[in-house]
């Protein structure tokens, strides 16, 4: 570990309960937030709500750097349909008229899509959802230029 950090815990514990400080903190999934907690300086990081229209936050797991969030996704039906189907012909409705068997030779899979949307939770890492809110933002800066129009 760290000197600087050995150096601190020792300040902040004594000596003596270094070694074991150490040995909890590495065993931890997030040694760095372990060591800021210890030593009195862990703030939490402020995680938006949304990350665009789409993914709205559940909850956050700091220790995993983790992110559970609801996001609105298009149902869809999996069938088998021939290779070389015209798939913009393919609809809800008519479907059933495309479909083969799975084991045919000459299928292929494809996801119809609905029309129907449905909720589902999710999970993806904290650095991931941040991006997803950076990105959601540029999309609505409005620069002066476009004002003046």
């Amino acid at each position: 570990m760290n000197k600087i950090i050995e150096v601190a815990l020792t300040g902040k514990f004594g000596a003596e309960a270094v070694k074991d400080l150490i040995e909890v903190i590495v065993a931890t999934p997030n040694p760095e937030m372990a060591t800021e907690i210890l030593l009195g300086i862990y703030e939490e990081p402020i995680v938006p709500e949304m990350a665009n229209a789409n993914k709205t936050l559940v909850s956050t797991n700091h220790w995993t750097r983790t992110v559970t969030y609801y996001m609105e996704v298009e149902v869809t039906k999996h069938i088998y349909i021939h290779r070389g189907a015209d798939r913009s012909l393919i609809n809800i409705d008519n479907y059933e008229e495309f479909v083969l068997p799975y084991a045919d030779n000459d299928s292929v899979g494809y996801s119809l899509p609905t029309g129907k949307m449905q909720t589902v939770e999710k999970e993806t890492d904290l650095t991931t959802w941040l991006e997803w809110y950076d990105m959601s933002l540029k999309q609505h800066i409005v620069t002066a230029k476009e004002l003046a129009v």
